[in-house]
């Protein structure tokens, strides 16, 4: 793969219009907008553009609108876990003939109680032996009810079409593991925007944000004052970062995220139902915490 694995991208949403249909335009507009910023590229179809509630062909319509909107020296990183490696590998494929450089795959979690080590391990071996595009382990134990240990991620990295995680834990000290025991050119991305900072610190190769769907320059400029050693700088950022990060992933989900998108003038539409919208003092305080942060 060319485009080296690094740096922020937004999990990006799919905009639904009022009801509830795929808006098409307002995700290209969304990512002609993102062009424009430091963004290293975009993850399609993951957790945050609800990709579970999508169907094929609308999976397929935003990965070949990603490939068409995205500025040339983008990553397009696709969403492709399934619960069966069968899936996974076809939805995997599919994302290669689209033209996405890369794949993110969450462990299947359904049967989780049969989910042992070997047996992922085995599901992961399986889809980078079939997948022609690298791909990441993606663990999301909030979502999936499993917790990969850094010694299973470390023995899946051994594996040459296993580029990268992204590690939604938030846990520092399991990341911290999972950086000192896996390849130096194995890409670990945080996907947890409180930890950014001190991700960055112990050698994360960047960070797969929710919060960059809002305020990707704050997220950029993070990075970017710590690869510049200006660690104060970077400190500060992650510490105005915290209170917004939280409001749009645990506190009000993807409804949350998608409001704060549109105060700062991007175009998300609605969410899916069963999800919702936050209610009005809930969007009050997403919009106090974007002013404060000089939006």
């Amino acid at each position: 793969m060319q485009k080296k694995l690094q740096g922020v991208l937004p999990p990006v949403v799919t905009p639904f219009d009022h009801n509830e249909d795929l808006d098409l335009a307002a995700f290209k507009a969304n990512l002609a907008r993102w062009n424009r910023t430091g963004l290293s590229g975009y993850l399609v179809v993951g957790s945050n553009g609800e990709s579970v509630f999508l169907s094929e062909k609308e999976r397929d319509q935003l990965l070949a609108a990603s490939r068409e909107a995205a500025a040339p020296d983008k990553i397009i990183m696709a969403g492709t876990g399934a619960e069966s490696t069968r899936a996974t590998i076809q939805q995997t494929r599919r994302a290669a003939e689209l033209g996405a450089d890369c794949a993110l795959v969450i462990t299947p979690h359904y049967f989780k109680g049969q989910m042992t080590p070997a047996r992922l391990a085995d599901h992961y071996r399986r889809v980078a032996d079939d997948s022609p595009l690298p791909i990441l382990v993606y663990n999301f134990p909030q979502a999936t009810g499993l917790n990969l240990a850094a010694e299973a991620v470390a023995r899946m990295a051994e594996h040459p079409n296993v580029a990268g995680i992204k590690d939604s834990s938030g846990n520092i000290a399991q990341l911290s593991e999972l950086l000192r025991l896996c390849p130096k050119d194995f890409a670990v991305f945080v996907g947890n925007a409180a930890v950014f900072f001190p991700a960055l610190c112990l050698g994360a190769a960047g960070g797969i944000l929710a919060a960059a769907n809002v305020i990707p320059e704050r997220c950029v400029e993070l990075q970017q004052a710590f690869q510049a050693g200006d660690l104060t700088q970077a400190r500060d950022l992650q510490w105005r970062l915290v209170s917004l990060a939280v409001m749009v992933t645990v506190t009000h989900g993807v409804g949350g995220l998608k409001a704060a998108m549109a105060m700062n003038g991007y175009q998300p539409g609605v969410v899916r139902s069963p999800l919702a919208m936050p209610d009005e003092a809930a969007g009050s305080a997403i919009k106090e915490e974007l002013r404060r942060l000089g939006y």
